[in-house]
């Protein structure tokens, strides 16, 4: 097993062999383990095209919290603990500080103002864009996390204050990629119709 260090914050990031070991050991269960699969492609794809404006990514951090962004939502599902913040604990104890942060993120974002993409923003907005194992709109992600989550006021709201914050994201990287050219990059921000 390889495990590339971060010599910036002293720890290291799991490759995507050890994520998914991780994975079983957690016990995610399969359709969890798909989404964050699809979700890390999709940060990927992300990261891979807004690096033709100049920014840098570290993507082995990339990938690993997106793999592992849900790695406590199984237990979740019986304890209704946060697993963004279950999930940065637990990656935390295991040594894995920088992506520890980035799990925590991607249920809300720390701020997504200014024109800086972070890669807390990438996780984040990939996961807001896969329902289940499916890449789809941010309007119709939202619609289902109302539907599943909306039980009353306060929830709802919640879930339109994330909503607004992904519309930022997008609009955030719709901006860094305007005039470049990214093979089939205006079709995947471009879902609504989805």
């Amino acid at each position: 097993m390889y495990i590339e260090s971060d010599e910036k914050e002293n720890n290291s990031i799991p490759d995507r062999s050890k994520c998914l070991e991780l994975m079983d050991l957690y016990d995610m269960l399969p359709h969890i383990r798909e989404h964050s699969i699809v979700v890390c492609d999709v940060a990927l794809a992300i990261a891979k095209a807004v690096e033709i404006c100049g920014l840098g990514f570290n993507f082995s951090r990339i990938t690993a919290a997106s793999l592992l962004h849900d790695i406590t939502k199984t237990r979740s599902i019986k304890t209704k603990e946060r697993h963004g913040e279950t999930g940065e604990e637990l990656l935390d104890k295991l040594g894995y500080k920088s992506i520890a942060a980035l799990v925590r993120e991607h249920v809300v974002p720390d701020d997504v103002s200014g024109d800086i993409l972070s890669e807390g923003e990438i996780v984040c907005y990939a996961d807001k864009r896969v329902l289940h194992d499916r890449v789809v709109c941010l309007s119709r992600r939202f619609d289902y996390l109302k539907k599943k989550y909306g039980k009353n006021e306060r929830s709802i709201l919640s879930i339109n204050a994330m909503e607004q914050r992904m519309r930022c994201i997008e609009e955030k990287i719709k901006r860094l990629l305007k005039g470049k050219s990214v093979p089939g990059w205006e079709s995947f921000l471009d879902l609504e119709g989805l």
